[in-house]
């Protein structure tokens, strides 16, 4: 398969996030059928739509991969399982979190996975870290950085600690 760009969403507000997210991104970086290209700067903002969560930590990482779009998805589903996340639902605290918010070009409305993601446009904590590692890419037909012009960072800061590849 020939190898594809996609971007994968990585958010945690449970534990330790940071650490979380950290080892997310080292597997990530461990499978021989992807690489990590691009590490977006982290940011933290509020739960929204869960009470009296903890506040989200989240970042974006680009990787060129020869998966297809559904085994990338279950390689994703299973370094979540691997790191101990227990789904309790859709608007539920989550150690982990990984999301494919794009694949290549492409549009996908499959049961198990939606690319581009449905509310890309409506997630600050989804299209500002995109923006500050690919502001040209296109979903929906606008560029990243007109989504991210769009959308204030009201409820999104900057965090001062970084993912890297260790």
């Amino acid at each position: 398969m020939p190898l594809v760009r996609a971007y994968i969403a990585l958010g945690s507000n449970l534990g330790d996030r940071l650490g979380q997210m950290q080892s997310a991104l080292k597997a990530l970086a461990a499978d021989d059928r992807l690489k990590v290209l691009q590490i977006s700067p982290v940011y933290e903002n509020c739960a929204v739509g869960m009470g009296e969560a903890n506040d989200f930590l989240n970042a974006m990482v680009g990787v060129e991969t020869s998966m297809a779009p559904l085994a990338l998805l279950d390689y994703c589903l299973e370094v979540e399982s691997q790191l101990g996340r227990v789904s309790k639902g859709e608007w539920a605290p989550r150690s982990i979190d990984l999301d494919i918010i794009a694949y290549g070009d492409e549009i996908i409305e499959h049961e198990r996975l939606k690319v581009p993601h449905p509310r890309i446009a409506e997630r600050d904590f989804v299209v500002h870290p995109l923006c500050a590692i690919a502001p040209n890419l296109e979903i929906l037909g606008q560029s990243i950085a007109h989504l991210a012009a769009s959308l204030p960072m009201d409820r999104l800061k900057l965090y001062e600690l970084k993912l890297e590849i260790v």
